[in-house]
């Protein structure tokens, strides 16, 4: 009774996987550069966090942050929902990025759009023998 399938609903997280170095380019799209001794290099003009394709999965997800699930994570962490699966072959971890209440996004460069995210995950996931426990924290909406 612990993973019914009729208490489960559809979800998507995404993993981090790398920072992603974006590059001044010019009219045409091309990438600016810079010549100093004699060598080129692409003027760099930011770099933010990458997160590989988002993929689909079924969990338990709670109503809201409550006083029994606070001791799993600890006193101190703040989190507004959890996850609970029996799918322990999950690779969701303190970094990944999970949507329920919306599907994710992407930019124009193809990458998954961060700002889409519904919550982040707020602490390390807790395994038990035949359950994982995962706090979420919500993300604000609006940026991007």
């Amino acid at each position: 009774m612990r993973s019914l399938k009729k208490n489960q609903q559809k979800l998507c997280y995404s993993t981090y996987a790398d920072q992603i170095t974006l590059y001044e380019r010019d009219d045409n799209g091309e990438i600016v550069y810079d010549e100093i001794d004699g060598e080129k290099y692409p003027r760099i003009i930011a770099e933010r966090a990458g997160y590989n394709e988002p993929v689909f999965f079924d969990a338990n997800v709670s109503a809201g942050k409550g006083t029994a699930q606070e001791e799993v994570f600890g006193k101190d962490i703040d989190f507004t929902r959890t996850i609970s699966t029996t799918d322990l072959t999950l690779p969701i971890d303190e970094l990944s990025l999970v949507w329920i209440e919306s599907e994710p996004k992407y930019l124009e460069d193809g990458a998954v759009d961060q700002n889409s995210a519904d919550y982040k995950v707020a602490a390390k996931p807790a395994r038990s023998l035949n359950q994982l426990m995962i706090a979420l924290k919500a993300l604000p909406k609006g940026g991007s």
